[in-house]
């Protein structure tokens, strides 16, 4: 059985311990709610520009449509993985792992050439130690999430798609759907698709809707101008509004995670609490004990 002093130390260990982990889960709570404005603010206008660029695109021939919404049949493919660059949020970043993990290996398997850029020290400590080629990192583009970070970086791979280094951008992301639920998906970014996703049709205003449903407009300069100007936007924005939701996926994990550690912190120190009764009450009783059998024999 523990002794006093034992008991005494495990319960302020374990006090700190949950000092600590209710501190982490307000801090995440407090990024998370900014990283949720941010998704609120920009989901709708991207959604939006989406419907814009499938309006545009049927009105414009093959042969002049813009690089960026070209599919090619090419088999050099850019996988750009997205997790975190701390830990402490649960399975976050296991499953993220995981999941582009499988992605690449069923490309390698088809017969695509694959490389990666990875975002978050977490993956880069993942797949530096096995056989994949690193074509380069962008951590710092997690530390205060910035349109002029992302849209410096989201220019790189526009270069080099349309340079055909690779044929295609596909990114591995968490999409942030509440506080404890993150979807785990693979989204295309290059080439453009000139189909509007479910879950950005839903994010589309009604007024989107009906110009996807019928766009008529007279446009100036020409549309095929339009489309040279907005399809580079859209993609500094999508990969924008991806960002956002890895990190909100992030705090929300991390939120959810130190909630369960505290909660788990209370119960372990009413259990140590308990035990601490039960061993202070047996000193105390055997200390009675003691002292009654004294009287007996002083009284004899």
């Amino acid at each position: 059985m523990l002794n006093l002093k034992e008991v005494r130390t495990r319960i302020a260990s374990i006090k700190s311990t949950r000092q600590i982990t209710s501190a982490m889960k307000m801090v995440s709570a407090s990024k998370l709610r900014k990283a949720q404005n941010g998704i609120l603010s920009v989901r709708p206008y991207a959604a939006h520009l989406k419907t814009m660029l499938s309006g545009l695109e049927p009105q414009i021939p093959t042969e002049e449509k813009n690089q960026f919404t070209l599919p090619r049949e090419g088999k050099n493919i850019l996988v750009v993985g997205i997790a975190s660059n701390k830990g402490l949020c649960g399975t976050y970043n296991t499953l993220l792992v995981k999941r582009t993990l499988l992605h690449v290996n069923s490309l390698i398997q088809e017969g695509y050439k694959v490389k990666l850029l990875l975002i978050g020290k977490k993956i880069e400590a993942f797949f530096q130690s096995r056989e994949f080629e690193i074509l380069k990192t962008a951590h710092e583009v997690l530390e205060g999430i910035s349109y002029e970070k992302t849209e410096t970086l989201a220019r790189e791979l526009m270069e080099m798609y349309a340079s055909e280094t690779y044929d295609r951008v596909d990114v591995v992301y968490n999409r942030f759907k509440n506080a404890v639920m993150q979807e785990l998906v693979i989204d295309q970014l290059l080439p453009v698709s000139a189909e509007i996703p479910g879950e950005e049709q839903k994010n589309a205003s009604p007024k989107a809707e009906e110009m996807q449903q019928e766009f008529s407009y007279i446009l100036e300069p020409s549309p095929k101008e339009m489309l040279d100007t907005l399809v580079p936007q859209y993609v500094s924005l999508y990969f924008y509004q991806i960002l956002l939701d890895a990190s909100a996926s992030e705090h929300g994990a991390r939120m959810t995670a130190m909630h369960q550690a505290t909660d788990n912190a209370t119960e372990l120190l009413k259990s140590l609490t308990l035990s601490y009764n039960k061993v202070r009450q047996s000193m105390i009783t055997r200390e009675i004990m003691e002292i009654v059998g004294g009287a007996e024999v002083f009284s004899r």
